[in-house]
C-alpha cells in the first residue's frame, strides 16, 4: 500500500515537470545562436559571452515573435506561409 501511494506521488510530480516544460515558449536554442552569430564574425579569434549570448537571444525572439504577429495580422486567417514573413519583412526591419 505504501509503494503504490509512493508510485503515486512521483507520477504527480512528473505530470508537474510536463507542464512547465509546456508552458515556456520556445526559443533558439543557444548553442544554434552561437554558430550562427560565429557564422557572422569577421575575425577568427571573436567571442561572445554567456551574458552577451543570452541578450541577443531574448532580442532574437522578439524579433521573431514581431515578425509572426505581424504576419499573422496581415493574413488574417489560416497558415503562415514563408511568403507572409517575406511580405512583413521589410517593414520589420525598417522599425529596427
Amino acid at each position: 500500500e505504501d509503494q503504490e501511494e509512493d508510485v503515486e506521488e512521483e507520477d504527480g510530480q512528473d505530470d508537474e515537470d510536463d507542464d512547465e516544460e509546456e508552458d515556456k515558449p520556445a526559443t533558439v536554442p543557444p548553442e544554434l545562436l552561437t554558430r550562427l552569430l560565429h557564422e557572422f564574425f569577421t575575425a577568427d579569434g571573436t567571442r561572445i559571452t554567456k551574458d552577451a549570448n543570452s541578450a541577443v537571444a531574448k532580442y532574437m525572439d522578439v524579433f521573431v515573435r514581431e515578425a509572426i504577429a505581424r504576419s499573422a495580422v496581415e493574413r488574417a486567417s489560416g497558415f503562415l506561409e514563408v511568403e507572409d514573413l517575406e511580405k512583413v519583412a521589410p517593414q520589420l526591419l525598417l522599425d529596427l
